[in-house]
């Protein structure tokens, strides 16, 4: 499986959620949550593609606005 995370940086309010839920994925730069070795593009998303996601799905599931998004084979699943 191709796993995919995408954080809209710009709905993000920084409550931390994500980095607490899965520190080895997420974490708060310029105060916006931002994947770990993950590229941000020119819309202001961090993007990193994955194997194994691990605890990046619950880490989506607890953001409280729903600005990151996992998806599986292409197909959103958060």
């Amino acid at each position: 499986m191709n796993y995919k995370i995408e954080i809209e940086r710009d709905l993000c309010i920084t409550c931390g959620n994500c980095a607490n839920e899965c520190e080895k994925m997420f974490k708060i730069i310029d105060d916006k949550s931002t994947l770990i070795e993950g590229e941000i593009d020119e819309d202001n998303l961090s993007i990193k593609e994955y194997d194994d996601i691990s605890c990046g799905t619950d880490a989506a599931e607890m953001c409280p606005v729903g600005c990151i998004i996992v998806f599986e084979d292409g197909v959103a699943i958060t």
